[in-house]
C-alpha cells in the first residue's frame, strides 16, 4: 500500500508540474512568436519601401544624365 501511495504522489506532482509549465511556457512560446512576426513584417515592409525607393533613384539619375 506505501507503493501505492508514493505513486499516486509523484503522479499528481508530475501533473501539477506540467500544469505550471504549461501556464508559464506557453504564453512565452506565443509573445516569442508574436515578436518574431512583427519583426519579419517590419523588416519586409522596409524592404519594399528600399526597393521602391531604389528604382526611382535611378530614373531620377537617368533623367538628370
Amino acid at each position: 500500500m506505501k507503493a501505492f501511495a508514493t505513486l499516486t504522489v509523484a503522479g499528481i506532482s508530475g501533473i501539477v508540474l506540467l500544469k505550471l509549465l504549461a501556464t508559464i511556457i506557453l504564453p512565452l512560446l506565443g509573445t516569442v512568436l508574436g515578436l518574431m512576426a512583427m519583426t519579419f513584417k517590419f523588416a519586409m515592409i522596409v524592404a519594399v519601401g528600399f526597393f521602391i525607393y531604389s528604382m526611382l533613384r535611378k530614373r531620377r539619375e537617368e533623367a538628370n544624365a
